[in-house]
């Protein structure tokens, strides 16, 4: 089966973008992931500013963290993504981060966007 097609809608120090990545590295879907900056397109950023990460398929169908990650093997399997779990491997819920490594947050200067 070939590799499925998605779009990662994300933007720059997005650590649960990362997280997602990971997950998607340790289900062993089978995905071409084509990254989405949502910072320097308003109508990206209105829809999904506080939702990111957000997977999209071919289809227009789309996964968030928020609707939870124990539906993320099965939203893939609807998407046609085959996916090569290694026996043993769970997905586990993010570790208590200290804020020393929270990502910077964004400031504004001549319309774009960046960390400070």
């Amino acid at each position: 089966m070939a590799s499925v097609p998605l779009w990662l809608y994300t933007t720059a120090g997005c650590h649960l973008c990362a997280r997602l990545e990971a997950t998607l590295q340790a289900l062993g879907a089978d995905v071409t992931l084509t990254r989405v900056e949502i910072a320097f397109d308003a109508q990206l950023s209105e829809r999904y500013a506080t939702r990111i990460p957000v997977l999209a398929s071919a289809s227009g169908a789309e996964y968030s963290l928020a609707d939870g990650e124990e539906v993320l093997p099965e939203w893939l399997r609807a998407q046609g993504v085959e996916q090569r779990l290694e026996q043993g491997v769970e997905i586990t819920p993010p570790a208590e981060h200290d804020s020393a490594t929270e990502p910077q947050s964004p400031a504004l200067r001549n319309g774009r966007r960046f960390l400070r």
